[in-house]
């Protein structure tokens, strides 16, 4: 999809066209898995800025941060999550696309990965074999997450 949106601060009132790219769910879900996380990362701050661009009030620093540091405070990210399903939910509304992200899903999918994710360690530091079933599974959960949001980011760009 592209749309004219503002320009950003300090782009001295020019107008940007603005592309919100396709990209595949699976190859999302599988990149985050691949680099620990690390293109999960950067993905939440694309989709972020990529939302921001197409006039949705997205922070992408501030959405990164949440999902980062934000574990710190525990409610952060899921903050985020349910902002950012929010606004993907918008952005597809404003394409004429009806809208089937659920914010309480995306929040619920990132909640059980998180407590595999806390399972995951803690059964990682008692040193229990269990510990490698739990790993795989918390992180095919979050692969769900972030193919379920690029699904519909992608029904957003058309």
């Amino acid at each position: 999809m592209t749309i004219k949106a503002p320009a950003a601060a300090g782009a001295r009132g020019r107008q940007q066209a603005v592309t919100i790219r396709p990209r595949s769910p699976v190859r999302a879900a599988v990149l985050s898995l691949v680099t620990f996380s690390l293109y999960g990362f950067w993905w939440w701050w694309d989709v972020n800025r990529q939302l921001k661009a197409a006039g949705q009030p997205a922070h992408p620093w501030r959405a990164l941060a949440a999902v980062t540091a934000g574990w710190l405070a525990v409610v952060p990210p899921f903050r985020s999550v349910y902002r950012t399903a929010t606004m993907i939910g918008a952005a597809e509304r404003r394409t004429g696309v009806a809208s089937t992200v659920n914010p309480y899903a995306a929040v619920t999918i990132a909640a059980v990965a998180a407590v595999g994710a806390g399972a995951w360690v803690a059964t990682s530091l008692a040193a229990v074999s269990a510990g490698i079933f739990i790993g795989m599974a918390w992180a095919l959960i979050a692969m769900v997450f972030v193919g379920y949001l690029q699904r519909e980011l992608n029904r957003a760009a058309g």
